[in-house]
């Protein structure tokens, strides 16, 4: 296609574009609402899958013995703990010191302790490190096998049901996606149906002079897609920028109280990747529309 012709057509989509202006703006809403749903479950899965990985390289276990335990007895359990390959390091957590760490979390509702000691409430642990994280089941089976232990806690439980949960929203938002493309194709190409038939005429008169149909789709394939990539861009900008927003807020308010566990994916990692899918979909929703709008006009 020669540079003077690809300007034509374009300038020409343009001018359709313009001149439907409440048509041309409905679709763009629907293309806008359609890609910012599905941004949103976009968004919510990258985040589950991100934590997911997070909890899934996490080498820890926290092993709880029994209530009011002697010291001798923690000691076995500690030797025990020694025996298991599996186990790389470990740490002990006296019932005195989980206690103290308990009051300095309830801040000014320690009080609320008062008239309870350590062995009434909380028991002895160790914070287990280990070498390999995938054979976590083994080395559970092998650490509650030791006499002593009440629990084991760590993070195999919660993987497997984030796991669950992101394949069904995964489900989910295809088809609900699929759906508000379908209905943003019926608008788009009722939009540009409104142009071809204005020039029905028009383009009777290109055909019989010799015109190909592909020189007479392009023009209103420009307007489709430039429909499709206007709302394309404008959803883009409105995702991140929410988004933005909340990964600032969420992530610093979690620094501020300590956690760790759980953070959202950092904007910068995902906006580029978000805001070429949205064009890509939009540019192809709107060629996609224009094509069925003009399908009929073509046959002279």
């Amino acid at each position: 296609m020669k540079i003077r012709t690809f300007r034509y057509m374009f300038k020409e989509g343009l001018i359709n574009t313009y001149k439907n202006k409440l048509m041309s703006l409905a679709s763009i809403t629907a293309v806008i609402a359609s890609l910012v749903i599905f941004g949103l479950f976009f968004l919510l899965l990258e985040n589950i899958r991100y934590n997911a990985n997070i909890l899934n390289e996490q080498q820890e276990m926290k092993v709880f013995c029994d209530y009011e335990l002697e010291e001798e007895k923690i000691k076995e359990i500690e030797k025990a703990l020694k025996q298991i390959e599996n186990i790389k390091d470990y740490r002990l957590i006296t019932a005195r010191e989980a206690f103290e760490e308990y009051k300095i979390e309830l801040g000014e509702n320690a009080d609320i302790l008062e008239g309870f000691d350590e062995n009434t409430l909380l028991s002895a642990s160790f914070i287990v490190t280990l070498n390999n994280p995938d054979l976590s089941r083994e080395t559970e089976k092998q650490i509650m096998a030791i006499e002593g232990v009440r629990k084991v806690a760590y993070y195999q439980e919660v993987i497997d049901f984030i796991s669950r949960l992101s394949k069904w929203i995964n489900a989910v938002s295809w088809v609900l996606i699929f759906i508000l493309l379908l209905i943003s194709v019926f608008i788009i190409s009722n939009t540009i149906r409104l142009t071809v038939f204005a020039r029905r005429r028009e383009i009777s008169i290109m055909k019989y002079i010799g015109a190909t149909d592909w020189f007479i789709r392009w023009p209103f394939i420009f307007e489709g897609v430039i429909i499709g990539l206007i709302g394309a861009i404008i959803a883009a900008v409105l995702t991140n920028y929410g988004y933005g927003i909340i990964e600032t807020k969420f992530n610093t308010e979690l620094f501020e109280v300590g956690s760790n566990y759980f953070s959202l994916v950092s904007k910068n990692d995902i906006s580029l990747r978000l805001s070429l899918f949205y064009c890509l979909t939009g540019c192809t929703v709107g060629a996609v529309g224009s094509l069925i709008s003009i399908r009929k006009y073509l046959s002279v």
